[in-house]
């Protein structure tokens, strides 16, 4: 890679004010390696140094004693041969270059992280989990390789800040590639160009596929049509079934109609036969001044006047009863007759009814296809038109994606980055005499190892430190910012241990600046070879005082108002 002038940005002070507590804290800070120690815990190292990124737009996680709603945060910082100062009061922040206010805004991302990135010339552009798109990411993720937490840090590797989920985890640890100079926001895009058109490329597909099916479709149903060229030819293939159909639902209902009409007949019949049965077989009891007038039935007690007697002669024609019902039974045997035989035509009538219904159906199913058809050759050619702009536009996406690929192969050769990188962590853990074999053919730049114990601190921060020496070893022109560690003791026992780590840290030159947490750093002091700004905090839970309040007062008191009443 290019060696190219490298950006510094380091913190030269950092005041914290309680405006309702009215207690302050000014701690001032040098280039190169600062130590915050004490002789005890819970004297204000760890809000301090979480405090620096977090006055930046990172977000934090305090310690639950700490009140941050009440707090003015004021970092004064030299970037290059310029110095800035930015003011956070909750969510509004107010960014100055000397005396000059250059904005005051709610929103870190779109106003914040433009405004720091043209300051720091360095930004990191990830895509957003929900939508995709490429957006300039958050100052946290320029710090993130720079900030290693006393409580989240060192539990996973660039696991300090909070606020990070709008981005995939994958892209979230890809922002290194950014510090290395592997990527650039014309980087980014072009990868969150490729895979969009991926993904257009698997939804071209898909339509393809329907398309594809829709046309098999509607060939299949154009293919069973009649030999008929017009819809008039159709319209009179159609008309023998449908003429013959109309005569057999004539006949069906004339038969039905004699059916009916010889059922009743027949009912008749059987009523008379029946009512003179019973007079024969009353007669003799009959008075005989009745006779001619009425006859009761003693069984039942039914009158059969003259009326039933004219009746029966207008029907029968005879007088002789016993002959009369031999006759009415002849009449009823010849209407049953009559009415099998209607009834047997009936059903035969209905069987042809249906064969020619089924029949006309099939070919009005074809004249119903041949009309649709005239709609369906204009739809075959449109979906076919469609599918064949679909294959064209898979082409033209799938040529676009090797070109992107073709360019993204230009980037600087990762391969070797992470080789190098690779061969720092694995002298880093030899270095602090933390080595396993496992670890052989496991160190990736975004697969951090995991470790567990006593030996966690020590993997987490050679993984570290290796970004920073893979960093120099290709001479990477990206701003170099503050390292800030957190408590990188806190799990070893051994004193040999603890001035390894230390050493480690204190000797990486290739950063502006290094400001450190640990506790008795006066007992590794004499052996450290690089000179540090030592900060000594000595009183439980009075990281802020009231004598640095009233000596900044008419300062802290400006910069609350300018933040609260801005509009």
């Amino acid at each position: 890679m290019e060696e190219e002038r490298v950006k510094e940005v380091y913190f030269k002070s950092l005041m914290i004010a309680d405006l309702q507590n009215r207690t302050a804290r000014v701690q001032l800070f040098e280039k190169g390696l600062n130590v915050v120690t004490s002789a005890d815990n819970h004297v204000g190292k760890s809000s301090l140094l979480k405090s620096l990124y977090y006055t930046l737009g990172a977000e934090v996680d305090y310690d639950s004693v700490w009140d941050k709603q009440s707090k003015l945060y004021i970092a004064t910082l030299a970037v290059g041969e310029k110095e800035y100062r930015v003011a956070r009061f909750l969510k509004r922040f107010a960014v100055f270059e000397g005396e000059k206010l250059l904005k005051i805004t709610d929103s870190v991302t779109k106003e914040l992280a433009p405004l720091l990135g043209e300051i720091f010339d360095f930004s990191v552009y990830l895509p957003r989990k929900d939508t995709g798109k490429v957006e300039m990411a958050p100052p946290v993720f320029t710090f993130m390789p720079y900030y290693i937490d006393q409580d989240k840090g060192w539990s996973g590797l660039y696991n300090s800040f909070a606020a990070i989920e709008q981005y995939k985890s994958a892209d979230r640890i890809k922002s290194l590639y950014y510090h290395l100079n592997i990527y650039t926001k014309g980087t980014v895009e072009l990868m969150a160009e490729r895979d969009r058109l991926k993904e257009h490329l698997e939804a071209l597909a898909i339509e393809s596929d329907r398309l594809n099916t829709i046309l098999a479709a509607l060939r299949e149903e154009t293919g069973n049509l009649p030999p008929a060229d017009t819809v008039s030819e159709l319209e009179a293939h159609l008309d023998a079934p449908k003429k013959r159909i109309e005569q057999l639902v004539t006949q069906i209902g004339a038969t039905r109609n004699e059916i009916q009409s010889l059922e009743t007949a027949l009912r008749q019949h059987q009523y008379n036969l029946r009512i003179i049965t019973e007079y024969v077989s009353t007669k003799d009891v009959i008075e005989k001044d009745d006779i001619h007038k009425r006859h009761i039935c003693p069984n039942c007690g039914y009158i059969f006047d003259e009326e039933i007697f004219d009746l029966v002669r207008a029907n029968y024609g005879i007088m002789n009863e016993n002959y009369m019902c031999q006759q009415i039974q002849l009449l009823m045997d010849s209407v049953s007759d009559k009415l099998n035989l209607s009834k047997e035509r009936y059903v035969s009538l209905r069987q042809q009814l249906r064969e020619e219904e089924s029949a006309f159906q099939a070919e009005k199913n074809e004249f119903d296809i041949y009309i649709r058809q005239r709609g369906l050759s204009a739809s075959v050619c449109r979906f076919q038109k469609q599918l064949d702009e679909a294959a064209v536009e898979t082409q033209e996406v799938d040529q676009q994606i090797r070109a992107i690929t073709k360019e993204l192969r230009k980037l600087p050769n990762r391969e070797e980055v992470e080789e190098e990188y690779i061969e720092c962590v694995r002298l880093n853990i030899m270095t602090l005499d933390a080595w396993d074999p496992t670890y052989d053919g496991t160190i990736r730049l975004l697969k951090p190892i995991k470790a567990q114990g006593t030996l966690e601190n020590k993997i987490i921060l050679a993984q570290f430190v290796a970004l920073f020496q893979t960093m120099e070893y290709f001479k990477t022109g990206t701003t170099r910012f503050t390292f800030v560690v957190d408590s990188p003791r806190a799990k070893e026992a051994s004193t040999a241990s603890s001035k390894d780590i230390l050493k480690m840290i204190a000797q990486m030159k290739m950063l502006p600046q290094i400001i450190l947490a640990t506790i008795d750093y006066s007992e590794f002091e004499s052996e450290m070879e690089t000179p540090a700004n030592v900060i000594i905090l000595s009183e439980k839970r009075k990281l802020l005082n009231s004598n640095d309040f009233v000596e900044n007062q008419e300062y802290i008191t400006s910069m609350s108002e300018l933040l609260k009443n801005y509009q």
